[in-house]
Order: C-alpha cells, then sequence, then structure tokens
C-alpha cells in the first residue's frame, strides 16, 4: 500500500528523482545526497557526507568563480550555472547545476540545496527535442520549415562564393491511390521508403526533407550548372520507379519532377523555389512521370526527361 505520510513520500522522491541532489549545511558540509548523485559521479554516500563539495572540484573554476557564486547565494539565496566537476576515479564533466538556499522561520540560511544533471544529457534531451521540432515524423527526414531554412542558407552561401545552386521539388504521381486502396499506414510506410531511396541518390552534402504531403524538396548547395541538375533530378526519378515491395505486394510509382537554379531562376530563395514549383506544374500538365529545369522551354510545355 502506498505511503501518504508526507515526509516519507519527500524521502522516497528524493532518491527516485534521476536529478543529482545535495544538501549541506549552511556552512557547506554535506549532509546527504541521493542515488543519482551516487551514480553519476562514483562517490558512495558514506564517502561524501562530513565532507565539502570541495570534494567534486576539478579545478576549472577559479576562485573568481567560487566568488561569484557564493556572492550570488548569499544576496539572492540561489545560483545556477554550468560547472565542471570530478567523478571519484578522477574523470571530469560538465553539469548544469542549480543552488538554492533554504532559511529558518526567522530568515537564517540553514541548509544549501544543489541539484545537478550532466550536459550531456541535457544536450541528447536537447538534440531529441530539435529532432521532434525539425523532424518530418513520418520519412524521418527534415521536415518544411528545416528545409526552408537550409535552402536560405545554400542561396547565401552561393551568393557569397559567386556560384550556383538548386532546387528540386518531388511529387509522387497518383500517390493518393497507395493511401486509398491499402490504407494510411501503408502510404507511411511508402513515404518513408521513398525518402530513403532518394537520399542514397544524393551526395552528403545535400538535403532532402518532406515538403508536404507527398511531395519532397532537395536541396543542392553546389552545382555545375544545368547539365549537373538534370542529370541528379533523372537519377531520382529512376530510383522512384523500381517498383516498392510491402508485405510482398509490389507497389508501383513515379515522380515528377520541377528544378531551379540560383542564380539563373531567382536571386532568393523564395524565387527559385517558386521556380521549381513552376518547372514541376509544367511536368504534371504534360503528363507527368518526367523532369523539367525552369527554362528549358516553355513553362506550359516543359522539355520532360524520361529516365
Amino acid at each position: 500500500m502506498a505511503t501518504t505520510d508526507p515526509a516519507d513520500v519527500l524521502i522516497r522522491a528524493f532518491q527516485a528523482t534521476s536529478f543529482g541532489v545535495m544538501i549541506t549545511d549552511a556552512e557547506a558540509t554535506i549532509l546527504a545526497v541521493n542515488d543519482a548523485f551516487t551514480q553519476v559521479t562514483g562517490w558512495a554516500r558514506e564517502e561524501v557526507v562530513g565532507q565539502s563539495p570541495r570534494i567534486l572540484s576539478s579545478g576549472r573554476q577559479d576562485a573568481d568563480f567560487y566568488e561569484a557564486m557564493w556572492a550570488s547565494l548569499k544576496a539572492e539565496g540561489h545560483w545556477q550555472g554550468q560547472v565542471w566537476n570530478r567523478r571519484k576515479g578522477g574523470a571530469v564533466f560538465p553539469e548544469h547545476l542549480t543552488i538554492d538556499a533554504m532559511r529558518d522561520d526567522d530568515g537564517t540560511v540553514a541548509h544549501y540545496v544543489g541539484i545537478f544533471s550532466s550536459m550531456a544529457e541535457r544536450r541528447q534531451c536537447e538534440a531529441s527535442v530539435r529532432d521532434l521540432a525539425f523532424g518530418d515524423p513520418v520519412t524521418g527526414l527534415p521536415n518544411r520549415e528545416l528545409c526552408a531554412d537550409r535552402l536560405e542558407r545554400a542561396v547565401a552561401l552561393a551568393r557569397r562564393r559567386v556560384g550556383q545552386m538548386a532546387v528540386q521539388l518531388i511529387d509522387l504521381d497518383a500517390f493518393r491511390k497507395v493511401n486509398d486502396t491499402l490504407g494510411h499506414d501503408c502510404g507511411d510506410l511508402v513515404l518513408k521508403a521513398a525518402g530513403e531511396r532518394l537520399r542514397a541518390c544524393l551526395r552528403e552534402c545535400d538535403t532532402i526533407g518532406r515538403w508536404g504531403g507527398d511531395e519532397f524538396v532537395v536541396i543542392l548547395p553546389t552545382v555545375d550548372g544545368a547539365a549537373g541538375v538534370r542529370k541528379s533530378g533523372l537519377r531520382l526519378l529512376a530510383a522512384l520507379r523500381r517498383p516498392f515491395v510491402l508485405a510482398g505486394d509490389e507497389i508501383k510509382l513515379s515522380g515528377s519532377i520541377g528544378a531551379a537554379v540560383y542564380p539563373a531562376d531567382g536571386d532568393c530563395a523564395e524565387d527559385v523555389l517558386e521556380s521549381a514549383g513552376h518547372a514541376l506544374q509544367g511536368v504534371k500538365k504534360a503528363g507527368k512521370g518526367g523532369f523539367a529545369l525552369h527554362g528549358d522551354g516553355d513553362a506550359e510545355n516543359p522539355v520532360r526527361r524520361r529516365a
């Protein structure tokens, strides 16, 4: 049966938290540490109780650092920041540390409570948050927001280098039939497989992301003119034409690609993307399943290249 005694609940919470916790008296003598503290630092509870927190000192912070820390604690009763500490075995590690003063009823400091988390874990968590914010949940590729940012950067880099870059918009032809006949779960698997297949056709420096629905975007930060862009596009089309096999079933798709080159087809990211969109619309109006580079011909009647 779960306990309802508040004191017992606090003790259990102290031990259960994944953050390292240290409690000292007003003179900064360690009174208690929790299990997470011992796991991160390697110091057993009985080895640190009665000691000064200096037992963890890495030597990387100078006297001015600690002087400023204690000045903040005395003036505000709170301090937080990054420190380097040392594990029992001698290895140093960065941690994010928060210290709060606990006062008696008369306002006198009675204890200090330090709570820390490993900076490595913190950075991993932040990276996970970024992945959730900028990664497409279906394909695992960069989402529209991240691709737009990378497109802006690629154009800015090409402008500084007085070079060229290109954008390709890829639409999966008749993809709606996959969702309608096999269901959205199967459709998501096809989107993921298509993204992986397209990614394998590109260079390490290139970006492929899901632009939305059944549309992908490819950003080529460096290109050698229209011929290189066209060669890349035809390679992507050929990859999409190979049947996708899911649960023993063959699913045949094709793609339509519209491409544009900076600076010939626009002097900013928005204009280049718009030019690629016009080229893609031209391919779709001409019957789908082909490639067009903006400027290949009349926007309403683009040159279509079969893979």
